[in-house]
């Protein structure tokens, strides 16, 4: 799958299919509530058994805000790491 083009926002993705402009490729929790009312199709491809590495970075020193704090805890349940441990540290 080759995109010929690149949106920043997932609502706008979502609106062009919608719109009969294409097809997109976008994670599935993005989408489920379309997919629920029939407003999206799923279409299985090669990619469906793939997993794609994800990139975590936050300056240790600065202010971690509530949207942030939250991100981390479902991270943490989600894939067992602990940020804490980084948070706050003395280096």
């Amino acid at each position: 799958m080759n995109p010929d083009m690149k949106l920043q926002s997932i609502e706008a993705v979502k609106r062009s299919v919608m719109n009969n402009l294409g097809i997109a490729y976008v994670p599935q929790f993005s989408v489920e509530e379309e997919l629920k009312s029939g407003s999206l199709l799923r279409l299985r491809t090669e990619l469906d058994d793939k997993s794609y590495p994800g990139v975590c970075v936050f300056h240790k020193n600065r202010w971690v805000s509530p949207q942030m704090e939250l991100a981390f805890r479902i991270l943490q349940k989600q894939i067992e790491v602990n940020y804490s441990k980084y948070k706050n540290s003395a280096d």
